[in-house]
């Protein structure tokens, strides 16, 4: 049964083999390729190289048949006769798909003899030479290449290679039609080119007549080979007879139209290629077997051909190759090192190839070893480097909590990190402006293996940008300063830095600092490295924001201290204000008695002159005026003590109110030995400000100059006021020669409570009142040391629009 089995399978298999191998045949197209000449003959055989090359590029699609006419060596009608009887039983019940054909001969045969072989049968034809429509009249479904010669390029090859050719002889019989019909074209390029050169045909000689001629020629003369294949006497040359029996004979150059004819003993020629004949004519065959009319693709009639030359006649007539078209194709010459020793350089290179496989496999193996042990190293150090990272953090951490002043212990944590760290400096910078001394520290910079150096004021323009960044709590990272601008990298470089990396420092939910780590050499910040560099920073973050929040209790418990003082004081101070007032108004009562009586006696002399002496009348004038400017005063210390109504929209006159305040204060001024110089506007200056607390303002200036200039030992002591406007305020300027603000102390000035004075001299209030006054007439008041080494204030106040 199983035997059974298999034999079944076998024969199954087979038919199967036997209908594909049926299909395969049944579905490839039949071409016919028909030539006008024979087999051998180099044209008809290098036109059935370009239609295989074409036919074997598409697959295995067609399937050709060749049938030769051999009309060059048998012209006869009786021939023809018999050809046709032959094609009869041969050509009977053969179906074509497409017939090629080759050269005049074999289109005629087709022509007049087509309609019984070949009937409907689409006609690819190539080779024909001279072209005319009446060839095909009668036909249908027809295309194909006619064979046209470029003969001016011809030509110019020659004038080109031999430039001084003045004579040319056309080799050419005068028996066959294609001959005849070149002769024809020959005489019209004779008349194009007879300035240049002079024709000449060997047409009516026998062979041994034409070697004879052809061994004289010399000189200034080329030959062109054309179409000889019948001699004098109607004998049949073939093209391998010219080659073989004209050509050697030749001392000058030989030229043709027709690569065939190229071979040693002929140099070369604008030459028609039967390869690119047969090429194309089997293309339009494929395209007309897949569906396209052949009527619809157009007859190709530019020259197939190409500039073709023989490098041994190159180098024979020492013509350089210089001159030749570049397009033109170079037959025989030298072979490169390559072409000669193709198969042992391949065989080299496999013996190369396979042992850089070999090579290639073990330099894997090798490197792959290699890239382990590096890990392997790379992880020992890496865990070496984390152990080390581990127990600093733990030291900064222990250093950072041990302590309740954490600005005290902050630069030890600095130096450590600098010492332990592949750093050469760190910096940490302060770089909000806060007014809360609680959350506030000094600026530093730590260098390995040099003291910490404070920076008292942090602010680099040329890094704004930076610094800009870390404000938005953004990290920096520069291996080697490319990614910086010009300007930040010239800032680094001129600080002998060539590698950065900046972290804010976050407290409190916002930025209060940086933190800056940085090298001398460029150098590739590591991940561990930048790991470690996050973690101090947000210990010292926290143990900032720890020593904030402390610092700032235990300065609301001084402040509150502070305040009942404060409370103490303004008690103080009403009283003092109640007592004033009472006072003023006592003197005034017996004040103005003594004035009613002063200005009674005058007017008596007045009106009784020369009663009184003179004398007694000024004195009486003095006690006048005396009593006038004693109740002005007094008038003036009322306004002083009395509370300021809402000043929103008060405007006064700066001018105005110096003076007002000048005329309390000028007395104590003179009294302590100082020049008081007053530089003021001649036109009113109006700014919203209130008339009290603006004289308060200019007392309170006054009053702390004078304390200045009580502290220093000097021969002119001064305070200059100044007061001037521009195009948005009034400007108030106060100068002094005295002691001058310390730079330590150059942000604490206006805190309440702050003072530098004795707490006989003053309670800390003024500065702080004048700043409070500054705020609500939105106004700025700022200051600096002078060229005198005393202070100078500056305070501005808002004009008022006109």
């Amino acid at each position: 049964m199983k035997l059974y089995n298999r034999v079944l399978v076998c024969l199954f298999f087979l038919l199967f083999l036997i209908n594909s191998f049926s299909a395969f045949a049944q579905g490839r197209k039949k071409v016919l390729v028909l030539h006008s000449y024979h087999q051998g003959l180099r044209w008809t055989d290098n036109v059935n190289k370009g239609i295989k090359e074409v036919m074997d590029s598409i697959g295995n699609k067609y399937e050709l048949d060749y049938e030769y006419l051999d009309t060059k060596r048998n012209p006869s009608q009786a021939y023809l006769d018999k050809l046709i009887e032959l094609y009869d039983l041969k050509l009977e019940k053969e179906n074509y798909d497409a017939i090629i054909v080759s050269d005049n001969n074999a289109l005629s045969f087709v022509k007049e003899h087509g309609a019984k072989f070949f009937s409907k049968t689409p006609i690819i034809f190539c080779g024909i030479n001279h072209f005319k429509q009446d060839m095909i009249d009668g036909l249908s479904n027809i295309t194909g290449i006619t064979e046209d010669v470029d003969w001016n390029g011809l030509i110019d090859l020659i004038l080109k290679t031999r430039p001084k050719t003045k004579h040319l002889v056309v080799i050419n019989d005068n028996k066959t039609t294609t001959a005849k019909l070149n002769k024809m074209l020959m005489v019209d390029l004779q008349q194009k080119y007879k300035a240049r050169i002079r024709f000449t045909y060997f047409d009516d000689q026998s062979v041994e007549e034409l070697r004879q001629n052809i061994s004289k020629i010399k000189g200034d003369t080329a030959i062109l080979l054309l179409t000889f294949n019948k001699d004098r006497f109607g004998k049949f040359v073939s093209f391998q007879d010219n080659l073989d029996l004209l050509v050697p004979q030749s001392r000058v150059p030989v030229y043709t139209a027709w690569s065939f004819l190229i071979s040693d003993g002929v140099l070369g020629g604008k030459a028609v290629s039967g390869k690119l004949h047969g090429r194309m004519a089997a293309q339009m065959a494929d395209k007309v077997i897949s569906g396209t009319p052949a009527d619809s693709i157009p007859i190709y009639k530019k020259p197939l051909d190409q500039y073709v030359v023989n490098y041994h006649e190159l180098q024979r007539f020492h013509i350089d190759r210089d001159v030749l078209p570049k397009e033109t194709k170079l037959i025989n010459a030298p072979l490169s090192f390559y072409s000669e020793n193709k198969d042992w350089i391949h065989i080299l290179i496999g013996i190369t190839v396979l042992a850089g496989g070999i090579i290639t496999v073990l330099s894997r193996a090798i490197i792959q070893r290699i890239r382990a042990e590096k890990a392997l190293r790379g992880e020992q150090k890496r865990l070496e480097v984390s152990i080390k990272h581990e127990r600093l953090l733990g030291i900064v951490g222990r250093s950072l909590n041990a302590s309740a002043d954490f600005k005290n212990v902050l630069d030890d944590v600095l130096k450590l990190m600098t010492e332990e760290l592949n750093v050469a400096r760190i910096s940490l910078y302060s770089i909000r402006d806060s007014k809360d001394s609680a959350i506030k520290i000094n600026s530093r910079v730590s260098t390995k293996g040099k003291n910490i150096k404070d920076v008292d004021h942090f602010y680099f323009s040329e890094i704004k940008e930076m610094i800009d960044r870390v404000r938005k709590n953004r990290s920096i990272v520069s291996h080697d300063l490319s990614n910086l601008n010009k300007k930040e990298q010239y800032f680094y470089r001129n600080r002998n830095i060539q590698a950065v990396v900046l972290l804010p420092v976050f407290v409190e939910k916002e930025v209060l600092g940086l933190m800056g780590f940085s090298q001398n050499q460029k150098h590739h910040w590591s991940r561990d490295e930048i790991s470690i560099f996050f973690s101090t920073v947000n210990m010292i973050a926290n143990a900032w924001e720890r020593n904030s929040l402390m610092n700032a209790r235990i300065e609301a418990e001084q402040k509150n201290i502070e305040a009942f003082r404060l409370l103490e004081e303004s008690s103080r101070l009403a009283s003092i204000g109640v007592m004033a007032a009472g006072i003023t108004h006592e003197i005034n009562q017996p004040l103005n008695a003594i004035k009613i009586t002063a200005d009674s006696v005058l007017f008596w002399q007045k009106r009784n002159p020369g009663h009184l002496p003179e004398m007694f009348t000024r004195k009486i004038k003095t006690i006048s005026e005396g009593t006038s400017r004693i109740d002005a005063i007094i008038k003036h210390m009322r306004t002083f003590w009395e509370k300021p109504q809402d000043i929103a929209d008060d405007v006064i006159d700066m001018v105005d109110g110096v003076n007002r305040s000048l005329s309390l204060v000028k007395r104590q001024v003179n009294d302590h030995s100082i020049d008081l110089v007053a530089e003021l506007s001649n036109n009113p200056i109006m700014v919203y400000a209130n008339d009290v607390q603006f004289e308060q303002i200019v007392v309170n200036m006054v009053v702390n100059a004078i304390h200045s200039l009580d502290k220093v030992q000097r021969e002119h002591k001064k305070i200059k006021i100044e007061v001037s406007a521009d195009q948005e305020f009034g400007i108030l300027k106060i100068h002094d020669n005295g002691t001058g603000i310390d730079s330590s102390i150059q942000e604490k000035i206006y805190d309440p409570l702050f003072t530098t004075k004795s707490a006989e001299m003053g309670s800390g209030l003024g500065m702080a009142i004048v700043k409070s006054f500054m705020d609500r007439f939105q106004g700025t008041i700022s200051n600096c040391n002078n060229d005198d080494n005393g202070a100078s204030f500056i305070l501005k106040f808002r004009l008022k629009a006109y």
